[in-house]
């Protein structure tokens, strides 16, 4: 099971007086909190005031002051897989969203019948809404934010679009439920647009029912790109060295700067409507620091798409000034997936999933500061961007295993790594040569774990096909797709044109084995 990050912000409204107009409807229960969910993409372990970086952060600092800084926090190496484990509290292994983000010119999603957190929200009154960049899906209607729980969505559907021209491809990617943006905010910074369109929903909100409001922003993943001012503010960073590559620190420095701003923006709307008493706070960043875009993840070893802490291991901070005591740091182990179910249960909102969710609810060890034991393992996968070199790890009991899997043709290098996790969160010390036993057992695990895999996720396309072209604009295409079958035809089209016979595809797939599942979600043993 995979556990990942984000940046989050949850909001609990007390029964509060009615006669106060700005607060109508705050008498509800104390159990429907309001929430909201910041996520960072990108953003390095080590870039944050409250960490000594030289980068400007009061609006997180302000948060770590005020809550509680979570240590041992995880996401997954990648962008896509992060998203798909909060939204659904699922492994995203067994979601077939597990080896790489998705890529333009890829249409996968998340399987229409999966549950999404917003969707447990909103069943339970809550009005809900998502701000920023989506990246669970863009080809089919069904896959994206308004069909998938929210009322009310507004930013980009895909990553690494442009900050100011809202471009990717060649092809505009900004729009209000699904409408194009196109001569509106063209020229104006995302990140400052997604503050903005925060503080006006908080303000036009409905006030007698609580809110779900997500806020993933694409800032500081690249392109790397910043206002002019703020970059100059920086000036004192050193420039990178000529090994180092390709981005300037201070391009990162300021896109942290202006994310922290639009944060902060958020965080005086709620004091400004009176509930920030009330919320609790949440910070994450979807994975690792990007090396090369500028971040930094010291002490932490690694980097984003990689398995070691600096991929994996990220910033996050709880605030809720009645539940959650200020300026403490927690050692709870948890991951992404743990999102959708411990904040479930610090809303009262059941989770109501047909299938199992592999999240925990880990809300007992946030508030009474005492670690909750896991006895379950949490696994993390990625291919890199130079295909066919993959990440694997898992975390079991005290100790880490860290794989690096090189294929090159017809040879594959594969190296090993473990360490006491615990004992050495930078992993500067590989015990796997005294402890071979340790290595097998644990190999072994992530063997069994990864022959979860649907055989049709995601890979990293690095590059599209010759004969796909971009739309001109992405809030088209979905629509353009018109309707589509609501089955699931994966099990049909597995057989290759062999009669459908009463358990031919169970018999494909034991034939098949544990190279991965040809029928979604299934365990065949």
């Amino acid at each position: 099971m995979i556990h990942s990050g984000s940046l989050l912000v949850i909001t609990a409204s007390l029964a509060l007086s009615v006669a106060c107009p700005i607060l109508a409807g705050a008498a509800r229960a104390a159990e429907q909190p309001n929430v909201i969910i910041f996520l960072a993409d990108d953003m390095g372990w080590a870039d944050v005031g409250y960490k000594g970086s030289p980068i400007e952060t009061p609006s997180l600092d302000r948060l770590a002051r005020e809550g509680t800084r979570l240590e041992r926090f995880y996401a997954t190496p990648v962008c896509s897989p992060t998203r798909a484990a909060l939204m659904t509290g699922r492994d995203p292994m067994r979601l077939g969203i597990i080896y790489h983000a998705l890529m333009p010119w890829h249409n996968h999603g998340v399987a229409f019948d999966e549950r999404f957190m917003p969707e447990a929200f909103r069943d339970a009154g809550y009005q809900t809404a998502m701000i920023g960049k989506w990246h669970l899906g863009h080809t089919f209607p069904e896959h994206l934010p308004n069909a998938r729980g929210f009322d009310h969505s507004y930013g980009h559907l895909l990553t690494a679009v442009d900050f100011f021209e809202h471009t990717i491809q060649g092809g505009y990617d900004f729009q209000r439920n699904g409408k194009s943006l196109k001569g509106e905010d063209e020229g104006e910074y995302a990140t400052t647009l997604a503050g903005h369109e925060a503080v006006r929903w908080i303000r036009a909100r409905d006030k007698s029912k609580p809110f779900f409001l997500y806020i993933p922003f694409l800032a500081p993943h690249n392109p790397m790109q910043a206002p002019k001012d703020l970059i100059a503010k920086y000036d004192f960073i050193p420039e990178n060295t000529p090994n180092q590559r390709p981005f300037d620190r201070r391009i990162n420095a300021a896109m942290i700067d202006a994310l922290d701003q639009a944060i902060g923006w958020t965080l005086d709307a709620l004091d400004e409507q009176g509930i920030a008493d009330e919320t609790l706070v949440l910070f994450f960043s979807d994975n690792g620091g990007s090396v090369a875009n500028g971040s930094s993840n010291a002490p932490l070893r690694g980097w984003k798409l990689q398995t070691f802490e600096g991929g994996i291991r990220v910033l996050a901070v709880a605030r809720w000034p009645k539940r959650l005591p200020a300026g403490a740091r927690s050692d709870q182990l948890m991951t992404v997936a743990d999102i959708f179910p411990t904040v479930a249960s610090a809303a009262g909102v059941p989770v109501g999933a047909a299938k199992p969710i592999e999240g925990r609810d880990v809300w007992q060890g946030l508030t009474s500061g005492t670690p909750i034991e896991r006895d379950d393992d949490l696994f993390f996968t990625c291919e890199t961007a130079i295909e066919d070199i993959y990440f694997h790890a898992v975390i079991h009991d005290e100790w880490k295993l860290v794989q690096k899997e090189d294929h090159v043709l017809e040879q594959l290098t594969l190296t090993n790594y473990l360490f006491r996790i615990r004992d050495d969160p930078n992993e500067e010390h590989d015990l796997a040569a005294e402890n071979p036993e340790v290595v097998a057992d644990l190999s072994a695990r992530i063997h069994d774990w990864r022959a979860l895999h649907p055989l049709g996720g995601t890979g990293t396309g690095l590059v599209p096909h010759p004969g796909w072209r971009p739309p001109r604009d992405w809030a088209d295409l979905a629509p353009a797709m018109g309707a589509i079958q609501n089955t699931d035809v994966s099990g049909e089209d597995l057989s290759m044109g062999l009669p459908h016979l009463p358990g031919i595809r169970e018999q494909l797939q034991r034939a098949y084995g544990d190279r991965g599942r040809m029928l979604y979600d299934a365990d065949l043993d």
